[in-house]
């Protein structure tokens, strides 16, 4: 059989990130954008007419016109998992916006259906956007973890609160800020790219103890601040801060072993290497106050400003094209996920949450928040509020 010349895709979801999308996608050669949706009738309508494409209100009838080799799932997150499963099991290709699912059971259900249908069609890709694993500062960083350039690890801290967001920002979308439109706050939605991050340079802690605050400097309910602690086997242990409320807002990183440690902050890692393991020299040092020789080198790197979008879409075009693994399988979102939900879990019974975790768990406690929710939206005018995705990426 011929292969097809470009790869025809539908854009599900046309906000903020649908948009860019069409835009990033309209400039990529091997692909073309064929039929986009929106729930909102008049939006879907003009924006087809925009780009001259088929527009749906119904995602079921665009995903059985049978002119479709992949979707781009830039949903609110609870549809993320409808929406995917149904998607796959027609064999069409995926690749969804962070988080996956908005909390560990869904994004259970939908690895399971991709396993599933993968048997019938191995060539499946489904694919997930975190692409910050795309840039060459994360990159080096964790190959320093990786390759034991700062030998056993001791400590991490993250203080990342480079994340504000005016009350606004919550006001434009009704799902925004809410246990039922949104499933969470700073946690699952600007912190999931950092979140990979952690277990992609540190693997899945074994505890977490965290304090949220919900709704603490916003009209939502949901956290807009987290302060928590991560164990991990072999006696590391982490920090972590998150909030939508701090300007100046920070993001430092700093990565503490026995033979030096590493910051990241303002687009630069500094990294400090020690002579000898400062764990032995606690042991065999004659001085009193003795300390360990080091040295220290400085990165940047001119891409860091780069949100790294385009790349997440070009490696999964080439992944259809060449049958493979995707840079980001979207199974491994169940590991940042774990962490964010544990988090919550965690704050909400003001105890430690041994992980992994029962997904029911959490699944339970979030339809309880759902349940006894009173919340209301502040009344707003959208048509008074700017929004442009690209300021996010500051």
């Amino acid at each position: 059989m011929e292969k097809k010349a470009k790869i025809s895709i539908g854009i599900i979801g046309m906000g903020n990130m649908g948009k860019l999308y069409y835009e990033q996608l309209s400039h990529m050669e091997h692909c073309q954008v064929v039929s986009i949706w929106s729930q909102k009738e008049e939006k879907v309508n003009q924006l087809a007419e925009e780009y001259g494409v088929r527009g749906y209100t119904d995602y079921i009838a665009m995903l059985d016109a049978g002119n479709l080799d992949a979707v781009i799932v830039a949903t609110p997150h609870y549809q993320h998992t409808t929406v995917t499963i149904e998607a796959l099991r027609r064999h069409i290709h995926v690749l969804v916006e962070k988080p996956i699912a908005a909390h560990v059971k869904d994004a259970e259900r939908m690895a399971a259906v991709y396993e599933e249908q993968k048997k019938l069609k191995p060539e499946l890709v489904f694919a997930a956007i975190y692409q910050q694993r795309t840039t060459a500062q994360w990159q080096f960083i964790r190959q320093v973890v990786q390759e034991g350039k700062l030998g056993k690890l001791m400590r991490f801290a993250w203080f990342n609160t480079n994340w504000f967001r005016p009350q606004a920002y919550f006001n434009v979308g009704n799902w925004r800020g809410t246990w039922k439109g949104e499933g969470g706050g700073v946690l699952l939605n600007q912190c999931a790219h950092n979140l990979d991050m952690m277990w992609w340079l540190f693997g899945l802690p074994q505890a977490i103890t965290a304090t949220a605050a919900f709704g603490k400097y916003h009209h939502i309910e949901v956290e807009d601040e987290v302060h928590a602690v991560l164990e991990y086997p072999g006696g590391l242990m982490g920090s972590f801060v998150a909030s939508t409320s701090e300007w100046p807002g920070t993001d430092r990183l700093e990565i503490v072993g026995e033979y030096g440690k590493l910051v990241y902050e303002d687009k630069k890692v500094t990294l400090y290497q020690n002579a000898e393991s400062a764990l032995d020299y606690i042991q065999h040092a004659k001085q009193a106050f003795g300390t360990v020789k080091h040295d220290v080198s400085e990165m940047a790197w001119e891409e860091s400003a780069g949100p790294g979008h385009e790349r997440i879409l070009e490696d999964f075009l080439q992944a259809i094209a060449d049958g493979r693994e995707p840079l980001v399988p979207a199974a491994e979102g169940l590991h940042s996920l774990m962490i964010i939900n544990g988090m919550v879990l965690s704050s909400i019974r003001e105890s430690k949450v041994r992980l992994p975790f029962d997904s029911n768990e959490y699944d339970q406690e979030l339809q309880r928040l759902i349940q006894h929710s009173t919340y209301r939206k502040p009344e707003a005018d959208h048509d008074q509020v700017m929004v442009d995705v690209k300021d996010s990426f500051r």
